[in-house]
């Protein structure tokens, strides 16, 4: 069971990319709660999952 999903994305661009979740993995509505952006361009995200 997961509260919630904190994201840090940092403003890089290395390539193509990797998924962050696999396939054939249940997909799950979430709601985008809060976003924190700082001075370096990291965005942390915090998703909770809806109920």
């Amino acid at each position: 069971l997961i509260d919630e999903y904190r994201l840090m994305v940092f403003p890089v661009v290395l390539g193509n990319g990797k998924r962050l979740f696999g396939e054939g993995i249940d997909k799950k509505v979430l709601k985008l709660a809060e976003t924190k952006t700082f001075g370096s361009g990291v965005v942390v995200l915090t998703y909770l999952p809806e109920r």
